[in-house]
């Protein structure tokens, strides 16, 4: 890949990212990482030969937007992943081949994240909502620079060379479900605490009459009139009482309207999502 090439995909994924200030990684063969902080875009520009010379000798160029930001990283995705996050309501305001059939993208929610709690807790939503690496999922943490190379030794092709990172797409919008999502991950951060508390919870045998209806939850007014933090509340009660998933996810679909989710589909996601979330916070009965 010639520097003009570069170049193009580097200006490209940048103005997709829309962050006035970037820090630059630059990670050496010998684990030692050098980090470029508050750097511009033309000041990134200016620096592209020196990043090629370090990546020409075996260091990973990665790119994160500086200070608090509106992004997050999904990292590790498939190809027909990315579509149905497109599908879904998730587009990326930039896609980016790592490896051949590997990709990471970055979301735009459309406004700052200054909490780095909630930013991360985005960021881990996201990963597992998609099946991305959550190890990758933080408020701060580095993506590849497209227009590089990827240096890692697992990654190299058949012939023996480093794959290229390859910009896919670099619309920059910020992606439709963005105010329901983050919605979604607020109500969750307000159950954390009920969630610690339910991990000590083992699940009974129960009858149905064992279990509080969900109305009795979307009214209680510990909720505040929050029916994402109700349906979850009672999710988490639901399970502990041994009701079976799919009877969990039917009485969230059908209990209120979820028409402001989108289509019978988004709904039908919401609902499942809920359910499992529920069963990973407690610990089955062994």
């Amino acid at each position: 890949m010639g520097s003009f090439v570069t170049r193009n995909q580097v200006r490209r994924q940048l103005a997709a990212m829309a962050s006035d200030y970037l820090d630059i990684g630059i990670l050496r063969p010998d684990g030692r990482m050098l980090l470029r902080e508050a750097w511009t875009v033309s000041q990134i520009e200016e620096a592209i030969q020196r990043l090629r010379r370090e990546n020409a000798h075996g260091a990973h160029i990665f790119v994160r937007p500086h200070g608090t930001h509106a992004l997050s990283l999904v990292d590790d995705l498939r190809a027909e992943t990315i579509a149905r996050m497109t599908d879904g309501g998730f587009q990326p305001a930039a896609a980016i081949e790592t490896s051949p059939g590997n990709f990471q993208v970055w979301l735009n929610h459309g406004r700052i994240l200054f909490d780095h709690a909630f930013s991360t807790q985005a960021a881990k939503e996201l990963a597992r909502r998609f099946r991305g690496d959550p190890s990758s999922a933080d408020w701060r943490h580095f993506g590849r620079l497209a227009g590089f190379t990827n240096q890692k030794p697992k990654r190299r092709l058949r012939n023996g060379l480093s794959p290229f990172v390859r910009l896919h797409g670099n619309e920059g919008r910020i992606y439709s479900a963005a105010g329901e999502f983050l919605e979604e991950v607020k109500s969750l951060a307000k159950t954390s605490s009920f969630e610690r508390a339910a991990r000590t919870t083992t699940r009974v045998t129960s009858t149905e009459e064992s279990v509080r209806p969900l109305t009795e939850f979307q009214r209680d007014p510990r909720y505040g009139g929050d029916l994402h933090r109700a349906d979850m509340a009672w999710a988490l009660h639901a399970v502990s009482r041994g009701l079976p998933e799919q009877q969990i996810r039917d009485e969230i679909l059908h209990a209120r309207d979820l028409s402001k989710k989108g289509g019978a589909a988004r709904q039908l996601d919401y609902a499942q999502r809920t359910a499992l979330k529920a069963f990973s916070t407690i610990e089955p009965l062994r």
